[in-house]
């Protein structure tokens, strides 16, 4: 819980018997939220395990879930990312800012990307020291993280999912 505030602790309370919930009192950003999961993560589980990151916007279907796991196990010691290619109906915002960040991205990393906005990622806990104190409490955050891993030499994979947007 980032912080969303109490409009939305039913949606967090129905997660109990699923989900161990950390909670910020206040919104202090993805980014925050992130690291402070990723902390955790890395303090209670064993070295074995993968974080599997998923946005809370709808845009990440079952099915691509499943296929950024199938990409992590073909490639257990990478950075697995769930790519859109931005085809059919797609907010002009969304295509332009990916399109931006992903030439932005390619050139600051040598590194090339189709979807660098992304937020369905699966990351073997053995890099996640490497990303807990990166600068970022934001959105920026996780392009941090690309540019972090692209730097160590980490590899990436994509696995292209399907393009959703919910209501523009």
């Amino acid at each position: 819980d980032d912080g969303s505030g109490k409009a939305y602790e039913t949606v967090f309370d129905r997660c109990l018997p699923y989900a161990t919930i950390l909670h910020h009192d206040a919104n202090a950003g993805k980014g925050r939220a992130l690291k402070t999961g990723l902390s955790y993560i890395l303090k209670s589980f064993a070295p074995d395990h993968i974080v599997v990151t998923i946005d809370a916007d709808g845009q990440h279907l079952l099915k691509d879930i499943n296929r950024v796991y199938q990409g992590f196990l073909e490639h257990p010691d990478s950075i697995i990312i769930g790519s859109r290619k931005f085809t059919g109906d797609v907010p002009l915002r969304s295509r332009f800012g990916n399109s931006l960040t992903r030439h932005v991205f390619a050139l600051a990393s040598g590194v090339k990307l189709m979807d660098t906005q992304t937020g369905l990622r699966a990351i073997p806990i053995q890099y996640l020291r490497e990303f807990i104190d990166l600068k970022g409490e934001r959105y920026e955050y996780e392009m941090n993280m690309l540019l972090q891993a692209a730097e160590l030499g980490i590899p990436m994979h994509e696995v292209f999912i399907e393009t959703v947007y919910i209501d523009d």
